[in-house]
């Protein structure tokens, strides 16, 4: 989703973008974004064995080439910069593994940290690494519909609350999330907006509990993202993309992890003042499949989402404070800056 973000900015400027596709899984998607793509017949997973399928003739017209992979090596590389040496080789980093020797870096996460990168580079040995960092939330490619958001005018009371809980849910935090306010008397004067993903497997039986309660509005396949959240009067979501789209709309959120991936964007966004990071609610001292299985797990993350809730909600200069930097931060321009940094080298 982010590459077709930076993508639709290279096209309004007149640029013809291609993708190249290890496989067919997302072609369709690609496609019904108006773009042309060449499926190489590769592993996602051994970038170093896809050279071998670079031959389709598109390939040898490139001036820039974008790769977006949690696979990537230093050979990957350097055998790419070998086959197109007039191009700029740009790659979108969340790790900050090794010393990629690469043209243009990009990393649009709270928390990546210039230093961070040039002490990674300092340690290495080659000399033909000369690398430029795009580095920071002002270039989270975002999509064009969070664009020019107005500014948000913060309720002093609370109405609307929206609960994202990502695509699959596998802690089944909606489902008890819906048990516990459905039982709830005390917060029967909000509205809680659940954002369903298409491989929640409790989207029945959410619906069943929910039934007709007039506080439990369940959302599902919602084409219109930015709506959605700027109606909202706050959100809670677990620390991935949908955080910086959030921002953008100047929402205050309220941010968990359910993943390591997930513990150092929590962290980040609560430590620039944009979220109240609840932390990792898998409560990792103890957890185990047990736990899970048997639902202490979600009673444990349910208690602390609901508290933040209504702390967030009896905390109106905070949220005030937060949606001021979010939208100051973030303002769905970012992929366009990345184009233009990469245009720059």
């Amino acid at each position: 989703m982010r590459c077709l973000s930076i993508a639709d900015s290279f096209r309004a400027r007149g640029h013809v973008v291609w993708f190249i596709l290890a496989d067919d899984t997302v072609e369709g998607l690609v496609n019904s974004r108006g773009y042309e793509s060449v499926i190489l017949g590769s592993r996602f997973d051994e970038m170093e064995g896809e050279i071998d399928y670079w031959d389709h003739e598109v390939l040898s017209e490139l001036d820039t080439l974008i790769v977006d992979s949690y696979f990537v090596t230093e050979r990957y590389f350097l055998s790419l910069k070998e086959m197109f040496r007039e191009c700029r080789l740009v790659y979108v980093d969340d790790l900050a593994s090794f010393p990629y020797p690469i043209d243009v870096l990009v990393n649009y996460n709270v928390y990546s940290r210039r230093d961070e990168y040039e002490q990674l580079y300092s340690n290495s040995d080659d000399d033909r690494v000369s690398t430029r960092f795009i580095l920071g939330p002002r270039y989270a490619p975002l999509r064009y519909m969070f664009r020019n958001i107005a500014h948000k005018v913060q309720p002093e009371d609370v109405k609307n609350v929206l609960i994202s809980t990502g695509g699959t849910d596998e802690l089944h935090l909606s489902l008890e999330l819906v048990k516990a306010l459905c039982d709830s008397e005390i917060r029967n004067t909000r509205a809680y907006h659940f954002l369903l993903g298409g491989m929640n497997t409790d989207i029945d039986e959410i619906h069943i509990i929910s039934g007709e309660n007039p506080h439990i509005v369940i959302h599902q396949n919602v084409s219109d993202m930015k709506s959605l959240i700027c109606d909202m009067d706050i959100a809670v979501s677990a620390a991935g993309s949908t955080l910086y789209e959030i921002c953008a709309c100047g929402v205050p959120v309220i941010t968990y992890a359910i993943a390591d991936n997930q513990l150092l964007g929590a962290n980040g966004f609560e430590e620039l003042g944009l979220a109240v990071n609840i932390g990792d609610l898998r409560n990792v001292e103890t957890i185990d499949s047990n736990r899970i299985i048997s639902g202490e797990l979600d009673s444990f993350a349910v208690d602390r989402i609901i508290s933040a809730i209504d702390y967030l909600c009896n905390d109106y200069k905070r949220r005030v404070d937060m949606g001021e930097k979010m939208q100051k931060l973030i303002d769905g321009f970012g992929a366009d800056r990345i184009v233009e940094e990469i245009f720059r080298v």
